[in-house]
């Protein structure tokens, strides 16, 4: 009976999963490019890395590994187009909702959890800072709503074993090197559980629960360890992962003002989004003033901890890029069940919500204003053209964020630094210096150029390439321009 009921949970989750994010996630066949610039650095280093370049060490790129094998296990089934990357998102994301519609089923019946699911990934897949599908955070949500699964509950039943605390350990490990920002989940969880254990002078089991998760950890970092060992990167993985990301990013500002700053930068996120409003901020609320009765006392304080040590994690750097709140959107669930509590469903309503739902996702979504382009509508697919028309050619994403370029050449980087990231020049000079130097030597046969982000280079470029094409459309419904560059003397 078990396992019927979880194939058809599952199924019902991987329905929803496709059927969403086939609308509203770039990476869907549905869409002729993914043009994210973040996504596109992922794919680069990820089908270089499975490929054996080494990322830190011969690619500069900031995020954690374990994304870049996922984007390029994604490239091993297309090479060329990011279906690879939509199929394992898909998979992932599948796993989100399953635990998902798991937790909802702690609060109440299964028949209220197939109503509120399609509600809650139409919210979720239509969130400003879902961005363009593929974002570290997204493929965090698997590892992250297991584990909320797995605390909610232990708070209310006051169970938990060890083998589920390994494998939060384990999970744990996953997103520290994904993107170790997101953590802040786990920390509740974990900060929760071993007070609880204190508070009730299981002393011996406190020790044992927070080893069993330092272990799962571990042996989730070990196959890391070894690879960085292998490929004598351990001091770059540390250098770019760990040291430039920590120093070069944040404002130095005081610790007080570090806090004011992320606590600004949390209410400001939660405030100005009405779905975050409504369903985290307003349900926690709702949340905190009902009657209901759990194993764990404080554990209504300790849900509300955990949501909050998930925005400083990700705030407590000072920056606020518009898909670093995605991090919080696990936690619209409250918000939900709550609402829908004490509401009679049937199956025509389910039906109906399903349908509704998708038809809303098509008009909420940031993306679908890109459906009706096609490749002539792209820098990336006209100026491929030119470039393949050379053998062998080498290019470079000068000034910015990968635009895309590598993924419809089909080329993998020999320099570098292959593109721009977001780190000020006056913070890391090397970056913009070292494509700058790779110009000065004449080894690009093209160079792609986005907006005037370029004058350092300007005269160099003049002197030695031929401006060949230029091309102009909508990036985040902005109108950019994209310049192509031929060296001369080749």
């Amino acid at each position: 009976m078990k396992s019927k009921t979880f194939l058809k949970t599952y199924a019902y989750s991987l329905l929803i999963s496709f059927a969403f994010l086939f609308i509203c996630s770039k990476n869907s066949p549905l869409y002729v490019l993914n043009d994210w610039v973040d996504a596109n650095a992922f794919f680069t280093v990820g089908k270089s890395m499975v490929r054996g370049i080494v990322p830190y060490k011969e690619l500069f790129e900031q995020k954690g590994p374990l994304l870049y094998f996922i984007y390029g296990i994604g490239s091993l089934i297309s090479y060329d187009s990011f279906i690879g990357v939509f199929i394992l998102e898909v998979i992932l994301f599948s796993i989100f909702i399953y635990y998902s519609f798991k937790t909802i089923t702690l609060f109440v019946d299964t028949k209220k959890a197939y109503f509120i699911i399609p509600l809650y990934t139409l919210f979720i897949v239509t969130l400003k800072s879902f961005s363009h599908g593929g974002s570290a955070e997204e493929f965090s949500l698997p590892f992250i709503m297991y584990t909320f699964y797995i605390f909610v509950r232990f708070l209310k039943t006051g169970n938990i074993s060890k083998k589920q605390i390994f494998i939060t350990g384990l999970l744990a490990g996953c997103v520290f090197w994904i993107k170790y920002t997101l953590l802040g989940l786990f920390i509740g969880y974990m900060l929760s559980m071993t007070i609880n254990m204190f508070l009730n002078k299981k002393y011996k089991e406190m020790f044992i629960n927070c080893g069993i998760f330092l272990l799962g950890v571990i042996v989730s970092s070990i196959p890391w360890i070894i690879y960085f060992i292998i490929t004598d990167s351990i001091k770059n993985m540390i250098d770019v992962y760990f040291l430039i990301n920590i120093v070069l990013y944040p404002k130095k500002i005081s610790i007080i003002s570090k806090l004011s700053k992320t606590f600004e930068l949390i209410t400001y996120n939660l405030a100005s989004n009405s779905i975050y409003f409504i369903f985290i901020v307003c349900g926690c609320v709702l949340f905190l003033f009902n009657n209901e009765k759990w194993e764990v006392k404080h554990h209504k304080l300790s849900i509300i901890i955990s949501i909050i040590l998930t925005g400083v994690c990700v705030f407590i750097g000072g920056t606020n890029y518009h898909y670093y709140p995605f991090a919080l959107s696990p936690f619209i669930i409250i918000g939900l069940i709550e609402l829908f509590k004490t509401v009679n469903i049937n199956k025509i309503i389910i039906i109906l919500t399903i349908i509704l739902s998708l038809v809303s996702s098509f008009y909420a979504s940031t993306n679908t204003y890109m459906l009706r382009y096609k490749r002539k509508n792209y820098a990336q697919y006209e100026f491929a053209k030119i470039i393949k028309e050379v053998e062998n050619p080498k290019i470079l994403n000068f000034g910015f964020l990968d635009g895309g370029f590598y993924l419809t050449t089909g080329l993998i980087p020999d320099c570098y630094y292959f593109m721009k990231n977001n780190i000020p020049y006056k913070n890391y000079p090397e970056m913009l210096d070292g494509q700058l130097k790779y110009i000065k030597e004449e080894k690009p046969d093209f160079i792609i150029i986005r907006g005037s982000g370029w004058d350092k280079a300007k005269d160099t470029i003049n002197d030695n390439y031929n401006l060949v094409k230029v091309h102009k459309q909508k990036y985040q419904q902005y109108e950019v321009t994209y310049k192509l560059y031929r060296i001369k003397n080749k």
